[in-house]
């Protein structure tokens, strides 16, 4: 017999974020067959720019963790990233 010993929480609620800005490059049939798939799936975005939710913002832009990343370790690498001390 299998029983229960715990509540297993509620999951959190979802939190809708824009889309992540980085525009995808294309070749011809790779555009067209976005533009026909996302249509479908996600109507509401914007085919031509990357699908994932944005997780972080980077100047004001949003960006997934995938893109996010490549954009923060770009600057840091130019040497734009200044740490932040608590005060």
């Amino acid at each position: 017999m299998i029983s229960k010993l715990k509540q297993t929480p509620p999951p959190p609620e979802r939190v809708i974020t824009p889309q992540c800005t980085t525009v995808v490059p294309a070749n011809t049939h790779f555009e067209t067959w976005r533009k026909g798939r996302y249509a479908d799936l996600r109507p509401h975005t914007d085919p031509a720019r990357c699908q994932r939710e944005s997780v972080v913002e980077i100047d004001g832009k949003p960006y997934c963790t995938l893109h996010g990343g490549k954009v923060a370790l770009a600057k840091w690498l130019k040497g734009e990233l200044v740490e932040k001390v608590q005060a």
